[in-house]
């Protein structure tokens, strides 16, 4: 998972904005973001996408998010356990790859539990990438 420049740019304006409120983005959900929601669940866009996911362009980058906030996949209840697996296989049968970071993640950057939704294309990007700042180089093979 990749962001070029002008989309990590636009990720730590989100995250600074985010911290500088000390609220959960997830909590706040607003409701013109919701694609989808069940009981427990909603499923709403990423407000910033990856550029590059397992070395393909990213179609669409969706997140299914607990109505309640709980960090961890162990807190659910029965109920929102169901919820999530119906959710996730609904969006794989689509084409949607299913990811999601552990509590110990040094890349997880919101303690309330979500699992990323991500479409890619089937076409190869380019075997390597040059950047002028952070990550310098990435190479995929």
């Amino acid at each position: 998972m990749y962001h070029f420049r002008k989309t990590h740019k636009n990720y730590r304006k989100h995250r600074k904005a985010d911290e500088h409120k000390g609220d959960c983005p997830f909590c706040d959900t607003l409701d013109e973001r919701i694609v989808k929601s069940t009981k427990t669940m909603n499923v709403i866009p990423n407000r910033v996408f990856y550029d590059i996911f397992e070395g393909r362009k990213v179609l669409d980058h969706l997140m299914i998010v607990p109505k309640r906030h709980i960090e961890t996949l162990k807190d659910f209840t029965d109920k929102e356990k169901v919820e999530m697996m119906t959710l996730a296989g609904e969006y794989e049968s689509q084409g949607y790859n299913v990811y999601a970071r552990g509590v110990g993640s040094l890349t997880r950057s919101v303690k309330h539990q979500h699992t990323h939704l991500i479409k890619i294309t089937n076409e190869r990007m380019p075997r390597m990438y040059v950047y002028i700042r952070k990550p310098y180089l990435l190479i995929h093979k």
